[in-house]
């Protein structure tokens, strides 16, 4: 089991201040960035977040990132805990799709199929505590 090291979980998380602005993330909109921000329409949809530029990626020095790499080659299902979503620290069966980097945005993200919610979900690396 990958375990991550220097998690801090989402309470903690909103309870802190910006490093860049000393906003309160808890009382800011859930995308808090200082990436080039993108406008949301005002229809509310989320498509927006598809559409931009990503790179995929074909390995990776980060130990969950090349673990979902390897399971996505060889289209092997996963177990993770994911520390973000509507149901932090929830095991999840995942296939995954690939891994990729977003043009203006730090991180890393995969791209899979969660079955827990029986529909394609973006999980960012760094919020995955392990992988079974």
């Amino acid at each position: 089991m990958l375990q991550a090291r220097g998690m801090i979980n989402r309470r903690s998380f909103l309870g802190s201040l910006c490093s860049l602005c000393g906003a309160g993330l808890a009382a800011l909109p859930f995308a808090h960035t200082h990436a080039p921000l993108q406008e949301l329409p005002e229809d509310g949809d989320w498509d927006w977040w598809r559409n931009l530029k990503r790179t995929p990626l074909a390995n990776s020095n980060d130990p969950f990132a090349a673990a979902i790499i390897r399971a996505a080659a060889a289209r092997r299902q996963l177990w993770i805990v994911y520390e973000g979503g509507s149901s932090p620290g929830e095991p999840r069966k995942i296939s995954p799709l690939g891994v990729f980097t977003v043009e203006g945005y730090t991180g890393t993200y995969a791209e899979a199929f969660c079955h827990n919610r029986a529909a394609r979900r973006t999980f960012r690396i760094e919020r995955i505590a392990s992988i079974v």
